[in-house]
Order: structure tokens, then sequence, then C-alpha cells
């Protein structure tokens, strides 16, 4: 397993956590051991490597959000030095507030699977509230950041980013229509287009 430090903003130590490395996973319960919520340490508030990757967010005046502590670890090591993560928890109100302070437009990269198209939904009425420009890249089925820029490298998610990361508003329509026969399917378009009212 390999050791981590939670830090805040400002890079200060505010817990240790553990990831099992997936070769030496066999027969253990967890992936990973985060510290329990504490005064200073509070999920809803905190972005794993944001007191790295700040300057870079600043400078781009995009961030990358991701789901897990080593796609940020890999993102960091193929160039994208404005990723950041969640701390097991769903991205919400705080996270969004802390990232506006450094950037103009936010892009969740999503393992390309069912959860991870239900999550991107789930956060866009928060974005809308904040008023912050969310843009959203949802990777081949099966792959998470890490294993993408593995297998295709940093060109690959480089080009993905400039052309394939679509507007929350448009993400929403395509996954709430995905099916739907819309010119022929009355009920079913009514009923998509209620839910993104």
């Amino acid at each position: 397993q390999f050791h981590l430090a939670f830090r805040d903003v400002k890079g200060r130590p505010v817990g240790c956590g553990a990831r099992v490395l997936p070769k030496l996973s066999a027969g253990s319960p967890a992936k990973s051991v985060t510290p329990p919520e504490t005064p200073l340490f509070a999920k809803s508030s905190l972005l794993y490597g944001l007191d790295l990757a700040k300057e870079s967010i600043r400078r781009a005046r995009r961030a990358i959000v991701v789901e897990g502590y080593t796609d940020v670890i890999v993102a960091h090591q193929y160039g994208f030095t404005e990723t950041v993560a969640v701390l097991g928890t769903a991205l919400g109100e705080n996270h969004i507030r802390l990232l506006k302070r450094f950037a103009d437009k936010v892009v969740l990269l999503l393992d390309g699977d069912e959860a991870g198209q239900r999550r991107a939904n789930e956060v866009l009425e928060l974005f809308v509230a904040q008023q912050v420009d969310l843009r959203i890249i949802t990777l081949p089925a099966g792959l998470d950041p890490c294993d993408f820029l593995q297998r295709h490298g940093a060109a690959a998610l480089h080009q993905l980013l400039e052309g394939q990361a679509i507007d929350a508003l448009e993400h929403a329509f395509l996954t709430k229509t995905r099916g739907i026969d819309l010119d022929r399917d009355v009920h079913r378009a009514s009923q998509a287009l209620d839910e993104l009212i």
C-alpha cells in the first residue's frame, strides 16, 4: 500500500490515509482508508491535490475533477496538473465554491460507466446554481482517468479535453433522451423534458 497525506488548500496537513495497490489488494476488505471526519478533515470542504493544483488551475482557468486519488496522481504525472479529486464523497456545494475561487471552467472527467453518467446529472443543478461553466467528459466504458492515461497517453486526453468536453446541459439532454424516439414517443419525450426543466 502507499500512504496519502490530505492537505487543505493552503497545504497544511489535515489527515492521513492509505491506498492498497491493485496487485496487492487480494483479501483486503477496502481499497483505501480515509481518516474519520473531524473539524479539520471535512470531506465536503476538501479536494485532494488542490494545494498542488491551485496555481495550474489559476493559469489554465480550468479545473479537472476526477473521482480517485490515483487518478489525480497519474494525471499530474502526465502533465495535467490542474487535476483534483473529491475525497470519497459526492461533489458538493462547498467544493464548487472552492473551485470557483480559482477556475472559470470545471471539467468533470468521469469513469465510462453508468454510475459516472448518474453522478454528472446529480451535480448539474449545483453548478447551475453557482453559475460555473461545467463541462463533462465521459471516458470509454470500463476506463477511469488513470487507466485511460496509461493506455492512450497525454495526447489522447488533451484531445478529449479540447474536443469532447461537452456543456453540462447538453450532457443532461443526451442522457435523459438516450433511447427515446423524440419524433414518435411523445410521452417519454415529455417526461424527459420535464426532468430537464
